[in-house]
C-alpha cells in the first residue's frame, strides 16, 4: 500500500504570521483554498477567542482545545441553495508542533464563537473535518486550535491541503448499518473526505489498507448489477478502492471478483457485478486510497431496484400538554421492515437526548397508533422529534414539532414552529387598537427585525415570511402598551 509522506521542511517553512483571533479578521476562503500558516503566539492565552463551545466532534474542553489556545480562524459562506457540504483539511507535523484541532460554528460575534457544528481532535500528522447539510447564505468559521492552550511550547504550524465545497444531498455514511441505499433512479455522489477512520468491522481484502471507508447499500433485482463510477478531485491524486460485501455489517464477506484496487483520480469506468441473489443486500465501500481524499459518483445503469423514500407511512406526530406531562401521539398508515421508534427531546432545538423507544409493527398496511409521554416537560418551550428504524439498522428522522406548556397565557402563537420560510405571529388581541413591536433576534442576540404592527380585536396575523431567515435557532418578542412582553423561541429548519 502506498503511503503518503509530506516534506515538512519544506511546507513549514513557507510562511509566518501573527494568530489572528476575532471574527473580523477571520481569513475568507473558497473551494481550492490551500495555504501554510504558522502563527507563533503569545502562550496561546492571548490569541484565542473568550468563548468556543465544542459540545459536538470529538474536540472537547477537557482535551485542551478551543479554551485559551492559539488559533488561526478561516471563514466560508455557503451559495443560495441550501445542502452544501464542505470538507477542510490540514497537515502538520506532530512530533515537532504537536496535535491539532479543528472546529466548525455558524456564529461568531466579537471574539465568541457560538452554535459549534462539528469539531475533530487528533494525535495525527493528517486530520480534517467534514461539514454536511449546510444552510443556505450562511457563514461558517473554522478555527484551527493548537491543543493544550500553547503552553508546551509548540505552536501552531499547519498547511490547509484541502478545501472542496460540494453541494450533494446524497451522501454515504461512514458506518456501514447506516448505509443508503442506492439505485438506478439517479446518480449517488459521495466521497471519502467525510470518514477519517476506519469503520469497525470493515474488513482489510485484496490487499487493501483501509483508513477512511465510506458505505452506500444496494439490492439487485436480477442476478448481475452493472454500475458505473467516475473518481475526481483527488487531493494527493491517487484515487479510490472499492469492494463489495455481502452478509451483515458485522459480518461481512467479500463478493468474488469486486476488488477495484484502485479507481485512479479523474478516471472512470463499469462495475460488473455477476452472480447476485436478487433481494439480498449488498454493501458496496469506497475508501481512499492512502488515505486519499476523493469524490466519487455511483450511476446504476442496470440490475439495481430502485429504492423507497421511507419503510414507513407516517400521517401524523403531535405533542400536547397534560399537567407537568407532554402525550406524545403518532400514527402510521403503512409500515416495511419497521423496528423501532424513538422519541427525542429539546430545550433549544440543536442538542436533543432520548424521551423513550417504541418498538414498531415490522410490517403493516393497516393504521396503528403509538402513544408515549414526557413526565418531566414542566413549563416552558419544547421541541420534540420522531425517528424510525427499520431492521437493516438504517434511521430516518422525521421534522421536529413544538409544544408550549407555558403556565401564563399569552394570547400569541409562531407558526409554524420548528418551520421553513413561512414564518406567521398569530396574535390574539382583547383591545380594539393595540399598537405592538416584534422584535426577532439571532440566538446570539443579533437583531434581524423591529417592526411595529398596529392590532385590532380578535385573530390578527403578522406575516415575517420576508426575512428569509437561514436555519437556526431565534428568539422572537412581542410587546406593546397592553400587555408584557413576552418572548418565544423559533427554529429554522
Amino acid at each position: 500500500m502506498k503511503l503518503l509522506i509530506i516534506p515538512f521542511a519544506l511546507v513549514f517553512s513557507v510562511l509566518r504570521i501573527e494568530a489572528q483571533y476575532s471574527c473580523g479578521t477571520a481569513v475568507a476562503i473558497s473551494s481550492g483554498f490551500t495555504n501554510t500558516i504558522a502563527t507563533p503566539g503569545n502562550n496561546g492565552i492571548q490569541d484565542w477567542v473568550t468563548s468556543a463551545n465544542v459540545s459536538c466532534g470529538t474536540a472537547t474542553t477537557a482535551q485542551g482545545g478551543f479554551v485559551n489556545s492559539d488559533v488561526y480562524l478561516f471563514k466560508y459562506t455557503t451559495g443560495a441553495a441550501a445542502g452544501e457540504t464542505f470538507y477542510f483539511t490540514i497537515s502538520y507535523d506532530e512530533a515537532t508542533y504537536g496535535p491539532h484541532s479543528i472546529g466548525v460554528w455558524d456564529n461568531c460575534s466579537g471574539t465568541v464563537l457560538s452554535g459549534c457544528k462539528t469539531s475533530v481532535y487528533k494525535f495525527n500528522d493528517i486530520v480534517g473535518v467534514c461539514a454536511q447539510n449546510l444552510a443556505a447564505n450562511t457563514t461558517y468559521y473554522i478555527g484551527v486550535s493548537k491543543e493544550w492552550a500553547s503552553l508546551d511550547g509548540e505552536n501552531l504550524n499547519f498547511q490547509v491541503v484541502d478545501f472542496t465545497v460540494e453541494l450533494s444531498n446524497t451522501q454515504p455514511n461512514d458506518d456501514c448499518s447506516l448505509a443508503p441505499t442506492i439505485g438506478v433512479s439517479s446518480s449517488f455522489t459521495g466521497s471519502t473526505r467525510c470518514n477519517y477512520t476506519p469503520s469497525a468491522g470493515s474488513p482489510s481484502v485484496c490487499g487493501m489498507s483501509i483508513e477512511n471507508d465510506s458505505w452506500v447499500k444496494f439490492i439487485p433485482s436480477s442476478t448481475t448489477v452493472v454500475v458505473n463510477y467516475a473518481v475526481s478531485g483527488c487531493t494527493n491524486n491517487f484515487g479510490v478502492q472499492f469492494s463489495v460485501f455481502r452478509g451483515s455489517c458485522s459480518s461481512l464477506t467479500l463478493v468474488s471478483g469486486t476488488c477495484l484496487n484502485y479507481a485512479a483520480n479523474n478516471s472512470s469506468g463499469t462495475y460488473t457485478l455477476s452472480g447476485l441473489t436478487v433481494g439480498q443486500t449488498y454493501y458496496l465501500r469506497a475508501d481512499g486510497y492512502a488515505g486519499d481524499l476523493c469524490s466519487y459518483t455511483y450511476n446504476g445503469i442496470s440490475g439495481l431496484t430502485t429504492p423507497t423514500s421511507l419503510p414507513i407511512t407516517l400521517d401524523h406526530f403531535t405533542a400536547t400538554c397534560a399537567g407537568e406531562r407532554v402525550l406524545l401521539h403518532w400514527r402510521t398508515s403503512s409500515e416495511y421492515n419497521s423496528s423501532l421508534f424513538i422519541v427525542e427531546k429539546s430545550r433549544d432545538g440543536y442538542n436533543w437526548y432520548e424521551v423513550s423507544n417504541i418498538p414498531g409493527a415490522i410490517n403493516s398496511s393497516t393504521e396503528t397508533n403509538y402513544y408515549t409521554e414526557d413526565e418531566s416537560a414542566a413549563s416552558g418551550l419544547f421541541y420534540y422529534r420522531l425517528s424510525q428504524v427499520d431492521t437493516d439498522g438504517n434511521r430516518h428522522l422525521f421534522e421536529p414539532i413544538s409544544v408550549s406548556c407555558e403556565t401564563e397565557e399569552t394570547n400569541w402563537t409562531i407558526q409554524p414552529n420548528p418551520g421553513n420560510q413561512d414564518l406567521k405571529l398569530h396574535i390574539t388581541s382583547n383591545e380594539s387598537d393595540e399598537e405592538a413591536i416584534v422584535q426577532v433576534y439571532s440566538e446570539s442576540g443579533q437583531r434581524y427585525l423591529e417592526r411595529s404592527a398596529q392590532l385590532s380585536y380578535g385573530e390578527n396575523i403578522l406575516d415575517l415570511s420576508e426575512l428569509n431567515l437561514a436555519r437556526g435557532l431565534y428568539i422572537i418578542q412581542l410587546k406593546s402598551d397592553k400587555r408584557e412582553p413576552s418572548i418565544k423561541k423559533y427554529v429554522r429548519i
